[in-house]
C-alpha cells in the first residue's frame, strides 16, 4: 500500500488545515521545500501536494514552488490544487511532477476527462474526489456538484480512469478518524482503485483503512502534530514489517531530523 506524506502549501508556507487559529501551526518548517526533505529522510517514496491558494482561485498559485520541491527530492510527486485545464497538466507534468490531480475540472466535465487521459494516461492524470455527506464538492470544497462518489467514480472508470484520489471532507476537518463505511461501500462498488484521504489520526486509523483494500493513503495533519511517525507508518505498511518487527522498532521521531 502506497503512503502519501502531504505537503498542504498557502501563501508560500506549510499550512495544517486542522490548526484553526494556532499560529505556529504545529509544522516542523515553515518551508515546503525542507517538509519534502524530511520525509524523503524518513523514507517516504512518494510526496502529496496540495496548492490552497490554487484550490480557491481556480489556478495554480505555487507552481514554481512546486517545481522547487520535485527538484528537491529524489521520489516522485503528485500535486493538485486549481488544475483546471488541459495547459494547467502539461505545465505541472514539464516542472517534473509524476501525478497531477485534478477535481473541479474533472467532476463537472467529462470531455475534459477524455481530454486528459488521451493526452497524459491513467498513470499521470487523477481526478480527486472530495465528499461531503455523500456528494461530491468542487471549487476548493465551497460547492456542492450534483453526484455521489459512487456513481462519479464509475462514470470516470467507463472513461478510462485507472485510479482516484477520494477525501472524506467532514473526517477531514474533525480529523477524528477515517470514513470507515463510506470508503468500504466506494471500494467495494466500483472498480477503480482508491486512495483515501481524511481524519487518519493514528496507526490504529491507518490499519482500519488499510483493511478495506485501498491503493494507497494520504496522511498530513497527523504527521505534522507527530501523533503518527511517518518512519514507522513506512516500516509497517511499506515494508511489511509486522509481529515481533513491530515490538523491537523503536521509531525516531521525524520531528529530530530537522
Amino acid at each position: 500500500m502506497q503512503l502519501y506524506p502531504t505537503i498542504h502549501i498557502k501563501n508560500g508556507k506549510c499550512y495544517n488545515p486542522a490548526a484553526g487559529s494556532d499560529a505556529k501551526q504545529n509544522i516542523f518548517t515553515s518551508s515546503p521545500v525542507k517538509l519534502a526533505q524530511i520525509w524523503e529522510q524518513a523514507g517516504a517514496s512518494y510526496i502529496h501536494i496540495v496548492d490552497v491558494d490554487g484550490a480557491k482561485m481556480g489556478f495554480p498559485a505555487h507552481d514554481e514552488l512546486i517545481g522547487e520541491i520535485v527538484k528537491a527530492v529524489s521520489i516522485p510527486v503528485q500535486t493538485g490544487g486549481g488544475i483546471r485545464s488541459i495547459k494547467d497538466i502539461d505545465h505541472m507534468l514539464t516542472l517534473g511532477v509524476t501525478r497531477v490531480v485534478c477535481g473541479t475540472e474533472a467532476v463537472r466535465n467529462t470531455r475534459f476527462v477524455e481530454e486528459a487521459l488521451s493526452a497524459f494516461g491513467s498513470d499521470r492524470f487523477v481526478p480527486g474526489i472530495d465528499a461531503v455527506n455523500g456528494m461530491v464538492a468542487i471549487e476548493g470544497r465551497e460547492r456542492l456538484s450534483k453526484y455521489n462518489p459512487i456513481a462519479l467514480t464509475n462514470g470516470m472508470g467507463r472513461y478510462g480512469v485507472k485510479t482516484v484520489i477520494y477525501t472524506d471532507i467532514i473526517s477531514s476537518s474533525l480529523h477524528k478518524g477515517p470514513s470507515i463505511d463510506n470508503t468500504r461501500e466506494l471500494v467495494a462498488r466500483t472498480n477503480v482503485g482508491i486512495i483515501y484521504g481524511g481524519g487518519i489520526s493514528s496507526l490504529e486509523d491507518v490499519e482500519e483503512i488499510s483493511k478495506l483494500n485501498v491503493d494507497g493513503i494520504i496522511i498530513a495533519t497527523s504527521l505534522y502534530n507527530g501523533t503518527i511517525d511517518l518512519k514507522e507508518l513506512i516500516e509497517i505498511y511499506e515494508k511489511g514489517m509486522t509481529g515481533n518487527e513491530k515490538e523491537l522498532f523503536d521509531p525516531v521521531s521525524v520531528t529530530d531530523r530537522k
